[in-house]
């Protein structure tokens, strides 16, 4: 099938469902993923295929359904915010001290997220970007605090993101 004849129609149902509550799924992850390789210029030949994918599925739908639908990733505002946080959670998690266990990883994120809070964020809330010298986690945080105005604290919160579960 070539990309003008997909339709949003052949978007598998799971993944319709998983964009449209916002639930944070690997699938939605790796639609996340996708989208910041291509905001950052960093394309590859399958992010290429799905930026043609969903276009054409938006144009063969005459633009009724929208973009973000077409493209996986969630299309309300509030949970395409919170998707966002957490996917820059998941990669602070990540980065933050690879040898400890992952409970003591999400105790030591909770401190981190804090601290940033009260330190960081204060002086870089008007930002547009994460300062040249922030490191990767810094700047990991720091568009996790940008994309969302609620940020989890605890270390079970955190830990439920970093594992792909629900919370509230």
């Amino acid at each position: 099938m070539s990309h003008s004849e997909f339709r949003a129609d052949d978007l598998p149902a799971a993944a319709l469902a998983g964009a449209a509550s916002g639930g944070t799924q690997p699938l939605l992850q790796q639609e996340l993923e996708r989208a910041q390789r291509v905001a950052s210029g960093q394309i590859s030949a399958e992010d290429l295929d799905w930026l043609s994918k969903g276009f054409s599925a938006f144009l063969a739908n005459g633009g009724s359904l929208q973009l973000e639908r077409c493209l996986r990733l969630p299309w309300k505002d509030g949970d395409l915010r919170r998707a966002c946080r957490d996917y820059w959670l998941r990669r602070a998690w990540t980065l933050a001290a690879p040898e400890l266990s992952p409970w003591r990883r999400s105790e030591l994120l909770a401190g981190l997220v804090r601290s940033f809070a009260a330190r960081q964020w204060v002086r870089w809330r008007n930002l547009q970007a994460a300062p040249a010298n922030a490191g990767e986690l810094e700047a990991a945080l720091f568009y996790a605090f940008r994309s969302c105005e609620r940020i989890p604290g605890t270390a079970m919160q955190l830990h439920n993101i970093a594992h792909h579960r629900q919370h509230s």
